[in-house]
């Protein structure tokens, strides 16, 4: 996919995301900044470094590999909060709200 792809596939699905409610619906809020941070992660790898990985599957390797550390650490909390949290089962909304932060510290890095 193209940088542009990526930007704008990030973009709706976070106004998905936009849409839920912490408590509710925080399975569906994690799933949907895991995504997304996958999409903006190729748009700064793409102006960074000039390539990226399309896939989260060995996606921290890379971003380590590729000089990247603050990608990666960001990314490495989504991916523990993901799994810890997500199938843990935390349902007060803690979780959903700590997603979309990394998130949108992630997003910070477009710059």
């Amino acid at each position: 996919m193209e940088p542009h792809g990526h930007h704008a596939k990030a973009r709706r699905l976070e106004r998905s995301v936009e849409k839920l409610k912490a408590e509710a619906d925080f399975e569906m809020i994690i799933e949907g900044c895991y995504a997304a941070s996958v999409q903006y992660i190729a748009l700064i790898c793409d102006r960074r470094r000039r390539r990226h990985l399309d896939t989260h599957k060995g996606l921290t390797k890379f971003l380590d590999e590729a000089d990247l550390p603050d990608l990666a650490a960001s990314f490495r909390e989504l991916e523990l909060l993901r799994t810890s949290r997500y199938y843990g089962g935390q349902t007060n909304g803690k979780a959903a709200k700590e997603a979309k932060r990394i998130l949108a510290e992630i997003k910070t890095k477009l710059h």
